[in-house]
């Protein structure tokens, strides 16, 4: 008794098989003596309509098969797979036709008077599965290509299309399948013992396989394979399309697709979960063995840490030092600048510098990212416009923003700085005497406000382009604009962080509450009004702890 289960245990995969074989014999043995009562139940509308369920129900199975192994195509390149997609777009799109022509159905291209083109279409339709199954058996599982996935679509959509044009219009080109009254012709009957042949052929190839494997995807396929093989045992057998061996028939190949499906689409959907499962097992395990090497390594976590925020402090306080508003007593013009970082540097910048006894030049901008790379391009910056002031040799250069913008930004295109690093920032110059200001934009994407002393405010329209490793395609040409200021006018340069600064809601502090603030207070002070923006946002934020660097500057025209 022992050895008995022992052998059961060891093939139990093939015992398997063949319990399913004797299972379906015993239903054809009981329909052959059920045949009159079949009849007598079914009339030719419920067959219809369980015909239409089953077939349906296939050709989405069919589709599903083929989305499955067509949208992972890119991601596995598995050659096994994309084939068969590509059979059952065909096979469903035939099998489809079928069903929309059977006999009884309403017309569908012309009127189906006859079970002819309906039975063509069956064996169209079984003969690509039959060698799809065959032509994969023979494809290794752990073949990959690269080619377009196009094809799996051209060549099913050009094959079913070209099958339904000459079945219908061309009838004649097919042997008879079908003879009202006379039932099944030879080359009907002939074709699905071809066609299980090919079925068989598969099954035995997928059983070598799984020898080797041990693959249950592979054990279900020749499940499916074998319950196809009674399918088309039972379209040999029946006389009229009604009948039941019919019925079963489709009955069998709506089972051995919905294995196929198990097989296929579940296997697809649930693997890269299982593999998940397996992973998070494993790292549950090691999880378990690290509590002794984590404490150990929180001490010297500790020790670097407090280290980094050390050299973090040193590198604000550098920062801090290289963008230091100096010189505030300026004749004739007042600058207010607020800087808020987000983390322990900053990644805005900003700057007023005099140039020369008449010209004043200053400059506000944005880096991309936060933290201590941006606050690395603000030093890159500030060092590079010290430079080119320093080095210029005409003067009309050095008060010209568009060529210093030029300029940083040939510089920073000879750096080796990553392509998606980039700066944004507004460049400008003001003559005490002639009170013109003349700016140039790098891409900034907030336009500065104009405040007059009659409380109006307008934006000053700024276009350019970023500073970025863009110069093979983009030479870098800016542009400078003009203003001409009064007495007491003053004008607002911020970067996006001032109004998107977000409240406990996520709501935007937004360039609307900003202009509240403006119109109010109009006739303010530069420092008192920089005082009421820094206490609006913060009021609206909750003092909660910003996401993105806050930096403003207010330059005021004074006596």
């Amino acid at each position: 008794m022992r050895s008995i289960i022992r052998a059961f245990l060891k093939y139990k995969e093939y015992v398997l098989l063949a319990i399913i074989a004797v299972a379906a014999g015993l239903v054809f043995g009981i329909a052959y003596f059920l045949k009159e009562q079949f009849s007598a139940v079914m009339t030719v509308e419920s067959f219809l309509a369980w015909h239409n369920i089953l077939e349906f129900t296939s050709v989405l199975i069919s589709f599903t098969v083929f989305a499955v192994s067509y949208y992972t195509y890119e991601q596995t390149g598995n050659l096994r797979s994309v084939f068969l997609g590509s059979v059952f777009l065909a096979v469903g799109m035939v099998d489809a036709f079928h069903t929309l022509s059977y006999k009884g159905m309403p017309a569908f291209l012309i009127e189906n008077n006859s079970s002819n083109r309906a039975t063509i279409f069956w064996i169209i339709a079984r003969l690509f599965t039959a060698l799809g199954f065959f032509i994969s058996s023979l494809i290794p599982a752990s073949v990959k290509i690269r080619t377009k996935r196009i094809i799996f679509v051209a060549v099913p959509l050009i094959t079913s299309i070209s099958a339904l044009y000459l079945a219908t219009y061309h009838p004649e080109l097919f042997p008879p399948m079908h003879i009202e009254g006379k039932g099944l012709t030879f080359f009907k009957i002939y074709s699905e013992h071809l066609i299980i042949i090919l079925f068989a052929l598969s099954v035995l190839m997928f059983i070598r396989e799984y020898n080797k494997t041990k693959n249950k995807m592979v054990l279900l396929l020749c499940v499916s394979l074998e319950i196809t093989i009674f399918s088309e045992a039972a379209f040999v057998l029946y006389f009229s399309v009604y009948d039941i061996y019919n019925y079963l028939g489709h009955v069998y190949k709506f089972i051995a697709f919905f294995i196929i499906f198990r097989a296929i689409f579940i296997n697809d959907i649930q693997e890269p979960y299982r593999k998940l499962s397996k992973a998070k097992e494993k790292l549950r395990n090691h999880a378990e063995n690290l509590d002794m090497m984590i404490r150990e390594r929180t001490r010297e976590l500790e020790n670097l840490n407090q280290k980094l925020m050390q050299d973090l402090k040193y590198a604000r306080d550098i920062q801090k030092s290289v963008f230091k508003l100096r010189n505030q007593d300026w004749e004739k013009v007042r600058f207010e600048v607020k800087n808020y970082s987000s983390e322990m540097v900053s990644g805005d910048f900003c700057n007023v510098f005099k140039i020369d006894n008449d010209n004043i030049g200053f400059y506000i901008g944005d880096v991309s990212g936060h933290g201590v790379p941006a606050a690395m391009l603000t030093i890159f910056l500030n060092q590079t416009v010290k430079t080119l002031l320093e080095m210029e040799t005409n003067e009309l250069n050095k008060i010209s923003p568009a060529m210093v913008l030029e300029n940083i930004y040939r510089s920073f295109n000879s750096t080796n700085f990553d392509e998606n690093v980039y700066i944004v920032m507004i460049y400008a110059v003001y003559n005490r005497h002639t009170q013109v200001l003349t700016y140039s934009s790098a891409g900034l994407n907030v336009s500065p406000i104009l405040i007059k002393p009659s409380g109006e405010i307008l934006e000053i329209e700024i276009k350019g382009f970023p500073i970025c490793k863009f110069i093979e395609f983009y030479d870098g040409e800016y542009q400078n604009h003009a203003l001409k200021l009064n007495k007491d006018e003053k004008i607002l340069f911020y970067t996006d962080g001032l109004i998107e600064a977000q409240n406990t809601d996520r709501n935007f502090f937004g360039d609307m509450r900003l202009k509240e603030i403006l119109q109010e207070n109009y006739n303010k002070s530069a420092s008192e009004l920089s005082k009421l923006i820094s206490d609006g946002i913060f009021g609206f934020t909750g003092k909660k702890e910003i996401k993105d660097d806050i930096t403003f500057l207010i330059m005021e025209v004074v006596e």
